[in-house]
């Protein structure tokens, strides 16, 4: 996801804020490295982790928010079995960051700032008491150890975390990828399944061009991820996506349902196909594909009945969230991949 936008989005407006965020990990835990909330004196935003961890953690954070008048950074060890009664049983190394006044708008002018093709970090000396800065040229700060801005290229080749620690002598560094994209799907149809399909992915790191030509049935609110379209020429839209892009198909026709796959089947690069319907519907497409010159192993790639085998049931909502599941699944095999695979290979639910 683009973590930039995110953080940007939940500090934009605030003059005082604390960003709570998880920097280790020991054992099972809540969350994952680089979770961050944001704490107000009334509110908070995002998650660590939620249970006591996360109610201590918020309390602290107003704690050292009372007592701050510019840039405050310390860091809290909490042991989740032992000290928080927690089940995970693990521990975990917080650092809490607290900005008030010029502070608080260096960082948010910071992320306003929309990120370039180039991968752009936020790095933290955990060890020292000064705000995060974000780089994206290592001549940006010379003064940047060679380790950190080597751990840095490291997280953009492996498309692993987003975050990680880095302990240089005695300094420690913190470093977040800011602009990780998210996935692009097109989806066409804005049926019942459609409309609850987006609403199930309008959190989730998913970048979503809705399509359908009735443009009087889209809901009246469109998540923020999505875009609700209604193209003169279907198919050359299509053509003009990204070669990376994951295509759903579950509009209101079989024929057009058809014959977006076969052009889909036929011209384009894409990570993922699915198709809402029946393995009986299945059949069908694929012998008439065939029949029209399509190959084989070019068929395997449409995956029809679309959702995961463990979520059963014809319901809208539960086929939307066996779909989203699966989209997830997609995600992060692609977030993981080594960096050199620019196709997500997919069998078909069987």
């Amino acid at each position: 996801m683009n973590l930039r936008k995110e953080l940007f989005e939940k500090i934009r407006g605030l003059e005082r804020f604390v960003l709570v965020t998880v920097i280790e990990i020991s054992g099972s835990a809540p969350r994952e490295i680089g979770a961050r909330m944001v704490v107000t004196e009334e509110s908070e935003t995002g998650s660590i982790g939620g249970g006591n961890l996360e109610y201590q953690a918020i309390q602290s954070a107003r704690d050292l928010l009372a007592h701050t008048r510019e840039f405050k950074r310390r860091t809290e060890f909490s042991g989740l079995g032992v000290t928080l009664k927690q089940c995970c049983g693990g521990a975990v190394q917080l650092m809490f960051e607290a900005f008030a006044g010029e502070s608080a708008q260096q960082l948010v002018d910071t992320l306003a700032v929309a990120p370039s093709d180039r991968p752009r970090f936020l790095v933290t000396c955990v060890s020292d008491d000064e705000p995060a800065i974000v780089v994206s040229r290592r001549s940006e700060r010379n003064q940047l150890p060679d380790l950190v801005w080597d751990a840095a290229q490291t997280l953009v080749a492996e498309r692993g975390e987003t975050s990680c620690m880095v302990i240089d002598g005695e300094t420690q560094w913190f470093i977040t990828h800011l602009n990780e994209p998210p996935t692009k799907i097109v989806l066409f149809g804005a049926g019942h399944v459609g409309k609850a399909l987006v609403k199930l992915l309008q959190d989730l790191p998913f970048q979503i061009d809705w399509v359908d030509s009735r443009a009087d049935i889209f809901p009246a609110f469109i998540p923020a991820n999505t875009r609700a379209l209604s193209p003169d020429d279907l198919f050359r839209f299509i053509n003009e996506q990204p070669a990376d892009v994951c295509f759903v198909v579950m509009t209101h026709d079989h024929g057009l349902d058809y014959e977006l796959c076969s052009h889909i089947l036929r011209h384009r690069q894409f990570s993922w196909l699915g198709l809402i319907g029946s393995k009986t519907k299945r059949l069908r497409f694929e012998q008439r594909l065939f029949n029209e010159g399509v190959d084989s192993f070019t068929l395997k790639r449409l995956v029809c009945p679309i959702g995961i085998p463990a979520i059963r049931g014809k319901f809208p909502a539960a086929i939307a969230l066996s779909t989203a599941t699966q989209l997830l699944e997609l995600h992060n095999y692609r977030i993981n991949r080594p960096a050199d695979k620019s196709v997500m290979q997919v069998e078909a639910r069987s």
